[in-house]
């Protein structure tokens, strides 16, 4: 898939979830790593990134994301700024700024629950 055509996907797909929370858990201090694959599915980040035997390997390998205990805290400015943190990501992982709180906390939680 060329770069132009992701991105095009990426925004489409933010523009729909923009404030959108039906998916997610009442509002509460941490995230639903249930709701976090939900919105992962629904955001089509299984393109660029593998979980298991699934997903695209553009983007970094999540099998084992959690058992690196960066922290949900860590998670949510990688998932804002990529360019944030010290991982090197290539040129083309989106910032994912326009997140609600609760969207970040659930993607955060599910991304910490990889283990």
């Amino acid at each position: 898939m060329n770069t132009l055509k992701f991105l095009v996907i990426v925004t489409v797909s933010m523009t729909v979830l923009w404030g959108a929370e039906a998916w997610s858990a009442e509002k509460g201090d941490t995230g639903s790593p249930a709701n976090g694959k939900i919105l992962y599915n629904k955001m089509r980040c299984y393109y660029c990134h593998k979980i298991g035997n699934e997903g695209g390997n553009t983007g970094p390998d999540l099998t084992k994301e959690g058992a690196k205990k960066r922290g949900i805290e860590w998670q949510i400015k990688n998932l804002a700024d990529p360019s944030s943190t010290q991982l090197k990501h290539p040129g083309n992982m989106p910032k994912f700024d326009k997140l609600t709180e609760k969207m970040f906390l659930d993607l955060a939680a599910y991304l910490e629950s990889l283990k």
